[in-house]
């Protein structure tokens, strides 16, 4: 019994060296892969608070360079603000973040710097970024390249965009896409909306984006069956059925097409326009892209055009447009265009007549294809009309034009609003407040210039005698078409026929006066540009990241 009880002794002994070795196998492996994990967890939490720093930087510094850009007259040469960042930082960017920590990380910290600033170029300017954050013994670090640039603006996302108070007033009017006002907009006489409505806060106006009034609007099928081929598609753009035969009913969604619905969308925030201050950015540009006017063979316009222009197309001669182009002066203009690109004007744009692409863009209603059909538009002529001035339509020589149009360019149609510094060259800074430039809102009165013939001007005329002015603009009502989209800092006013608008009207101010019916066909292709650019005016792009490494 004695050998036996030796025996389970030695057996449990070893038994328990066993078990202990097992056990503090067990435990060393256990507290590895804890450490492991924290170490891992450390990892996450430093990537995350790098991630923070860069998000925060890449936004403040935004912040920091809008409200700049704005105080300096919304010029690019503004952009140069980046440029000592590296050998300043904290003179730009007093609340740079350095050993900044983040609640949800307890134990950890992150700094941000700037590391390179691209000084080759004033638009777009690359941003080196570093952002380098530690918790308790884990560092980690992302570098990361952020463009700061300009984009066309979202304005031309409309049909009819206005900086001011939104009137449809007219049985007769139809907008075939979305519409928008920077304050309230008002509706009477059941005009005809395909398309969502717009309104917007804006303080300066005292208008709380409120939208009043009956409006109509057309259900997909009756939009179908209505609406010309220069009208946007519809969403989807055909009906489900099987187009291919497997059994299986198709449609095509298209986003910016009208989808049978006509939202209202009162108080939104302020939509910035791009004020064409100074138009050096449009000039560089026009350089850069070898943008060019011809006519008949000849080149009229070389990037750029000092003083005033006459543009008349005909089926024969058609005015032809490549890329951005800029005209110091008035731009009258009418007749067949085909091409794309913009034109610049630094002061108004007269549209004479009719104004018409010889290559139309169409949109068949339904369509089975909208990838093929987005593909052959991308080739049709496209062309922007930009104005520092107004953009003016008609013969304002015309006592039925002053009539029925002049009255709307004064108060109480029109008010007083802060412009660009720029614009005193073309007389709207008439008086400061609080240290910003103002106009009365009064487009009828003298601009402080003179006509070529040496008589005063008003700001809706042009630089010609009214003689010369007369013989090549065409009466009012026999103005039916413009093709164009169209931006003014100031005033879109004219009289017209029965009138369609192929494009979008963006302007401050708005006095169209027409007999007959007006429709506006939006051009989605200023919306969905894809790879084209068409040289719209631009605003401030939100930051980009353009590249991003992680260490």
């Amino acid at each position: 019994m004695r050998k036996q009880q030796g025996s389970a002794m030695l057996v449990f002994l070893v038994v328990m060296v066993v078990l202990s070795v097992l056990f503090v196998a067990f435990m060393s492996r256990s507290i590895s892969n804890n450490r492991a994990t924290i170490k891992e967890k450390e990892v996450l939490q430093a990537y995350v608070l790098a991630e923070t720093g860069l998000d925060q930087v890449k936004r403040e510094l935004f912040e920091l360079f809008e409200a700049y850009y704005i105080t300096q007259g919304q010029v690019t040469t503004a952009f140069t603000w980046f440029d000592d960042l590296v050998t300043d930082p904290t003179n730009k960017y007093p609340g740079i973040p350095l050993n900044a920590t983040l609640a949800s990380v307890p134990g950890g910290s992150y700094t941000v710097s700037v590391t390179a600033v691209d000084m080759a170029s004033t638009v777009p300017k690359d941003i080196t970024l570093l952002s380098t954050a530690q918790v308790n013994g884990t560092t980690k670090s992302i570098t990361a390249i952020v463009r700061y640039s300009m984009s066309p603006s979202k304005v031309f996302d409309f049909s009819y965009f206005v900086n001011n108070y939104g009137w449809f007033w007219g049985s007769g009017i139809t907008s075939q896409g979305d519409i928008r006002s920077n304050g309230n907009f008002s509706f009477n006489f059941n005009p005809a909306v395909n398309g969502d409505i717009y309104g917007s806060i804006n303080p300066e106006l005292g208008a709380v984006g409120s939208i009043t009034g009956t409006s109509a609007h057309s259900n997909i099928a009756t939009y179908r069956a209505s609406v010309d081929l220069t009208a946007r598609p519809t969403n989807p753009t055909a009906d489900p059925q099987d187009i291919d035969g497997d059994g299986i009913a198709e449609e095509f969604e298209y986003e910016n097409g009208y989808d049978g619905l006509s939202d209202r969308l009162p108080s939104q925030q302020l939509l910035d326009m791009p004020f064409l201050g100074d138009l050096q950015y449009y000039k560089d540009l026009a350089v850069t892209h070898n943008g060019t006017i011809k006519q008949g063979g000849v080149t009229l316009v070389n990037n750029n055009h000092a003083g005033n222009i006459v543009l008349i197309g005909t089926d024969a001669n058609p005015i032809e447009i490549s890329g951005p182009v800029v005209v110091s002066g008035d731009v009258l203009i009418k007749g067949k265009i085909k091409g794309q690109g913009s034109i610049y004007s630094g002061r108004n744009t007269h549209i004479l007549g009719n104004l018409e692409y010889v290559n139309k863009p169409s949109w068949t209603k339904p369509d089975i294809d909208p990838a093929a059909t987005d593909s052959i538009n991308a080739t049709k002529d496209f062309i922007g009309l930009a104005a520092k001035g107004n953009v003016i339509v008609g013969d304002y020589t015309l006592a039925d034009w002053r009539t029925n149009v002049a009255g709307y360019l004064k108060p109480p149609f029109t008010k007083a609003y802060g412009v660009d510094s720029t614009d005193s060259g073309i007389g709207y800074v008439q008086y400061y407040s609080s240290g910003d430039p103002y106009f009365n809102g009064d487009y009828t009165a003298n601009d402080g210039g003179t006509k070529i013939d040496g008589s005063n001007r008003k700001f809706y005329e042009s630089s010609y005698d009214n003689t010369y002015f007369t013989s090549i603009a065409d009466d009012p009502n026999q103005i039916k078409n413009i093709d164009a989209v169209t931006y003014t800092n100031h005033a879109f006013a004219g009289k017209v026929g029965s009138f369609t608008m192929n494009g979008s009207i963006v302007s401050r101010d708005e006095a169209i006066v027409y007999s007959g019916d007006i429709t506006m066909n939006y051009d989605n292709r200023a919306k969905y540009r894809g790879s084209q650019d068409f040289f719209l005016p631009r605003a401030l792009a939100l930051p980009h990241v353009q590249y991003l490494k992680k260490n």
